[in-house]
């Protein structure tokens, strides 16, 4: 059984059906390869800004807080140590440590054609004609995106346009991509996803090679 969709023009209108590859669209939901790539994704975003001073780092602590012996008080040798307060840190967190995780590119691309698929089957992709702009305007592909009746939407070109990148970047509620540069966060995270005709022969190419 053929994979096929039904495409609109920027007014939402019906002009055309095309055919999908079934290696990208009729892929078996694949939660646990999809989790991986999120958790990989995620981590290696992160920055892992925690640091904490030991006692070679915190300040103060030149010299010896008093004699060795006579005072009462137990035998300290700086006020670095971290018994004191405002002391070193034992174990703490540093910013030294490498977060980035790897995983197969193989199973990279079984996992973004598993998502590609779900939203497939769940009816959260529309396939558009064109996505084009005369000018720099975030009115202008604001309209389309309320002309496709989206509210939360993710547009997936086949190469880079700085007219329509730039006229939705002050749009919170939208995001544009490119065929080779899709992340499965965003994939995930917005309600609609738009893929333009010839961005999903760029898909083809990109996942399927």
């Amino acid at each position: 059984m053929s994979v096929t969709a039904d495409v609109v023009n920027i007014n939402n209108e019906k002009v055309d059906k095309i055919s999908l590859d079934d290696g990208i669209f009729s892929i078996p939901l694949k939660e646990a390869l999809i989790k991986q790539l999120v958790l990989t994704t995620l981590a290696n975003k992160r920055l892992g800004l925690a640091s904490t001073k030991n006692r070679k780092i915190v300040s103060g602590g030149g010299k010896k807080p008093w004699k060795q012996k006579g005072t009462g008080r137990a035998r300290a040798g700086s006020i670095r140590s971290p018994l004191w307060k405002g002391g070193g840190v034992i174990f703490g967190p540093t910013n030294k440590r490498n977060w980035e995780m790897d995983m197969p590119k193989k199973a990279r691309k079984g996992a973004l054609k598993s998502a590609l698929s779900f939203l497939y089957q769940e009816g959260k992709l529309i396939f558009i004609d064109d996505f084009d702009l005369p000018e720099i305007k975030t009115k202008a592909v604001l309209k389309i995106f309320k002309n496709l009746d989206i509210v939360k939407g993710l547009l997936i070109l086949p190469e880079f346009n700085e007219k329509i990148m730039k006229s939705a970047k002050n749009l919170p509620a939208y995001k544009v991509i490119t065929a080779n540069n899709i992340s499965i966060i965003d994939l995930l995270k917005y309600d609609k996803v738009i893929v333009s005709k010839k961005a999903n022969e760029e898909l083809k190419r990109s996942l399927l090679k």
